[in-house]
């Protein structure tokens, strides 16, 4: 019986994925799979993973699913009775998946504790919250040094780096919108949760170290900027009991974005962030394409 299923998205990315990898190996035994979904490289990274690691379930998508659907994808060829959702970009200390199966029954959606990748005692989350006026997700204890003290905080939803969901979570209210793409979709899949009574929580003794925003550069980025923009204008609109200064909120938010592109000389920032707010209003959703391609920030 696999007891645990840790899914890992990989997206042009051999180097970081294999690190992340080879942090994981020597905490794997046979009641646990280790799943590789792959979102349609062209760097060669499915035959790369396949000949370094033959123990791996590799899943190579036919299309870039996004970190949504690409987890999904690996969720739904999964075994186990608990999934860990795990980002590429991350190393885990080397008890980490002892401290998870220890803790996996706390709670029906856990997280950890996130260090930044080059700063090995600084945290970059430990979860996050939500501000139920603006509808604007902001992180738990971003840049603090850890501490016995903050072990003792509560969090309100966990961050997609890593998350560990009892399957019967999905079994009952399904997984990732796949409309998202990226940002957000943990934070409105975790909302769904709370809302059919399950319960969320985090794993101090759990640590990993996070490059956070790899795979886009994070929220500063133009392709960052137009998912963010647009999808807290669907959390708001679905969620938010408070539209009236949720949405006055996003506003000034893509206001100070469609600013900082044009006052840092990004020109595409400011674009993409523009088109963010349109794409809400014209209910687009899922991937980015621009003039019948898809956009590669």
């Amino acid at each position: 019986m696999i007891e645990l299923s840790i899914i890992i998205l990989n997206w042009n990315s051999k180097k970081i994925t294999e690190e992340c990898i080879l942090s994981l190996v020597p905490q794997l035994n046979k009641k646990i799979e280790l799943i590789l979904v792959d979102n349609n490289s062209y760097d060669g990274s499915v035959a790369y993973f396949k000949k370094r690691f033959p123990f791996l379930k590799v899943i190579k998508s036919s299309k870039n699913l996004g970190y949504s659907g690409g987890n999904n994808l690996g969720v739904y060829n999964s075994h186990g009775e608990h999934i860990l959702i795990l980002n590429n970009d991350t190393i885990l200390e080397k008890n980490f998946i002892r401290e998870i199966l220890k803790n996996k029954d706390k709670a029906d959606i856990l997280g950890v504790k996130n260090y930044y990748y080059d700063h090995k005692n600084i945290l970059w989350a430990i979860g996050s919250k939500l501000n139920k006026y603006s509808f604007k997700a902001s992180l738990i204890a971003n840049k603090k040094p850890d501490s016995l003290k903050i072990n003792k905080e509560k969090v309100e939803f966990i961050v997609g780096s890593a998350m560990c969901i009892n399957k019967k979570v999905i079994e009952k209210i399904g997984f990732l919108n796949e409309d998202f793409f990226l940002y957000y979709e943990e934070t409105e899949w975790q909302i769904k949760a709370k809302k059919a009574g399950f319960k969320i929580d985090w794993i101090p003794s759990a640590k990993l170290w996070h490059r956070a925003g790899f795979s886009t550069g994070g929220g500063r980025t133009a392709i960052s900027s137009y998912y963010l923009v647009r999808n807290r204008a669907y959390c708001i609109k679905e969620f938010s009991n408070h539209k009236l200064v949720s949405y006055f909120s996003w506003g000034l938010e893509v206001f100070m974005r469609i600013f900082y592109g044009l006052f840092s000389f990004n020109v595409l920032y400011s674009k993409l962030t523009l088109f963010g707010v349109l794409a809400f209003f014209r209910k687009e959703k899922g991937e980015l394409i621009l003039r019948g391609k898809i956009h590669k920030d």
